[in-house]
């Protein structure tokens, strides 16, 4: 640890460590209207954050360099991870560099044509009394409806690509997703599922830095209408069980004051006129294979039947789960949608509530 000529007592940057960006505090001193019930403890403590002591040996003291600059260093990793061909670094989004970043993804938006998205919010805290595949989509909408009219959004995830499944290198070789950190989520205040929360931190979020650096999500909604209005995911936005996530961007591209419309099909309407692009969920196209071949469950088990390895992070990580989303979809469309024609047949359906 050294210290800094004229520095601040206390300075956070965003270190690599080996593949992902994690924030490092340098310091100057030498010394469910239905059968709905709310989740269990929704209210939780502040926690202690758990702080690894593995620290890299090197470090890029300035802030303001490595906020405008994309070369990679390589550091010790605290853990290692599995990753496919080819090296991918998230790329984390604060409040402080938003605008520099927001104008690269602008840039980058005619070659990469599609966009693969992912949330993180603070689980759900209204839950039927029956199992989830029991409901109708009325209901299923409904449950989702109060979850995200309540909840804030956490994290966003957000993978480039183009039609071979190709992520912008900016030249330097190596490939990059981007996670946006959002700071209207308190722990300390809002609702939450306690067990989702504790999922976030054993994943590296750090709730008192969203808090403190985090974007306000009110002044981002503008730049993703302005993003999408310029080309984000024409060819096609991604998910995986993404009505979730489709929901949230609505909100938030709305303000942080709306309400979700009361019925499915209005839903429906509101997502046609905020996303206005073709929209695959790849949960919906593994649910359409031949029917010899398993691919029920969750992204990660989907990914692991057809032989797909998360290229960087964690599962519950937006930028990494965007990613993975990515290259699900790549491996799926070449194995069973091989036409333009296979490929409509799913477009717009987003698994587990409705036709968009």
């Amino acid at each position: 640890m050294c210290a800094l000529p004229n520095s601040p007592p206390a300075l956070t940057i965003d270190v690599l460590f080996g593949d992902r960006y994690v924030p490092v505090m340098i310091t100057s001193s030498p010394t469910t209207p239905f059968a709905f019930s709310p989740a269990t403890a929704t209210y939780t403590p502040p926690m202690t954050p758990q702080v690894s002591t593995a620290l890299p040996a090197m470090m890029m003291a300035d802030k303001q360099y490595w906020t405008t600059h994309p070369t990679v260093m390589s550091l010790p990793m605290a853990k290692s991870t599995a990753r496919a061909a080819g090296n991918v670094v998230v790329r984390p989004v604060w409040a402080h560099n938003l605008r520099e970043e927001v104008e690269l993804i602008e840039s980058l938006l005619r070659r990469y044509r599609y966009a693969a998205v992912d949330t993180e919010f603070p689980g759900t805290v209204y839950r039927p009394k029956v199992p989830t595949y029991a409901l109708t989509a009325e209901k299923k909408y409904a449950l989702l409806k109060a979850n995200v009219d309540e909840l804030h959004l956490i994290q966003l995830g957000l993978t480039l690509f183009d039609a071979a499944g190709r992520l912008p290198d900016l030249g330097t070789g190596v490939q990059y997703v981007w996670e946006f950190n959002f700071r209207e989520f308190d722990v300390r205040r809002h609702r939450h599922a306690q067990e989702s929360i504790a999922l976030l931190r054993s994943k590296g979020v750090d709730f008192d830095r969203t808090r403190r650096d985090g974007i306000d999500a009110a002044a981002f909604g503008p730049r993703l209408r302005k993003l999408l209005r310029g080309g984000l995911g024409d060819a096609g936005v991604i998910t995986f069980s993404g009505a979730y996530d489709l929901a949230y961007l609505v909100k938030m591209m709305l303000g942080s004051g709306y309400k979700l419309p009361a019925t499915p099909a209005e839903f429906e309407s509101v997502v046609k006129a905020m996303i206005r692009k073709r929209l695959y969920d790849v949960k919906e196209m593994a649910r359409r294979c031949p029917r010899d071949i398993d691919l029920r469950g969750g992204l990660d088990r989907v990914a692991g039947k057809l032989d797909v390895r998360r290229a960087v992070g964690e599962a519950h990580q937006a930028g990494s789960d965007s990613l993975l989303t990515c290259q699900t979809f790549i491996k799926i469309r070449e194995r069973y949608f091989v036409g333009d024609d296979d490929l409509t047949t799913v477009a717009g359906i987003v698994a587990g509530i409705t036709a968009c």
